[in-house]
């Protein structure tokens, strides 16, 4: 039984999302799928100046390393200006949210992509995708069953707003974000460099992270939400500053 969405039903999937690596055979409806584009087409964004576009596609047009078969995958693609992985990552984490919060199961695939497939914006880059469909088996799971690290571990101060940035899925469950607080009560967002930049993949997948995580704060913050791209801050040791917002 699919779930009426709306922004209460987003926020509360935060609490119990997870990647969803099991699927139903069979392809969603029209009408739902429709109803996806709809929601896509009216997500917010991180970067207005970016180009981007995305396509709904079935097993015949995407290949990936994991075993499992969805029905459905959603083929992003954007222009590369600055923060573009991470404007990916934000707009399509609401996508992510919003098919949980209807009882559609979906995971985010790095290790995959289009196959036998044109795109049709040469003057975008493909991204990542998200696969999708009814999933066989639960779809949700307990807070107790998320394997996180502490608030004291991604952020300067122990700060309970910043759970749902916490709960947020990464690649290779890397949660490679750091948060710090400002004295006017807005935060930075950090991202973790990479001691050993032997995986270009992983370092641009764990941008698109810091994008989802801060698409979490604003489902959570949805009447408050600010986002700074570039703004005064403090050079951290090892961190690589993505931004501001407030909430």
């Amino acid at each position: 039984m699919l779930i009426k969405v709306d922004n209460m039903n987003l926020e509360d999937t935060i609490y119990k999302r997870q990647s969803i690596r099991n699927y139903d055979k069979n392809p969603l409806s029209a009408e739902t799928l429709n109803e996806l584009r709809d929601f896509i087409d009216n997500a917010k964004v991180l970067n207005q100046d970016i180009d981007w576009s995305y396509d709904i596609v079935g097993p015949d047009n995407f290949r990936m390393l994991q075993r499992f078969k969805p029905p459905h995958a959603l083929l992003l693609f954007s222009q590369e200006k600055q923060n573009y992985l991470q404007n990916i990552g934000f707009i399509f984490q609401q996508v992510d949210l919003y098919l949980q919060s209807r009882g559609i199961g979906s995971c985010w695939i790095g290790a995959g992509g289009p196959k036998n497939y044109e795109n049709p914006n040469p003057d975008q880059k493909f991204i990542i995708m998200i696969v999708f469909g009814k999933p066989q088996g639960e779809i949700y799971r307990e807070r107790t069953q998320f394997e996180r690290k502490i608030i004291c571990e991604i952020s300067d101060e122990r700060d309970s707003k910043l759970i749902p940035a916490q709960l947020a899925p990464s690649a290779a469950n890397s949660q490679a974000w750091y948060f710090t607080h400002n004295d006017d009560g807005s935060y930075n967002l950090y991202r973790n460099r990479r001691k050993v930049r032997l995986n270009k993949k992983m370092d641009a997948w764990n941008q698109v992270d810091m994008g989802i995580a801060l698409a979490h704060m604003y489902v959570a913050n949805m009447e408050s939400f600010k986002f700074i791209l570039d703004g005064p801050h403090e050079e951290l040791k090892d961190k690589v500053f993505e931004g501001s917002f407030t909430i």
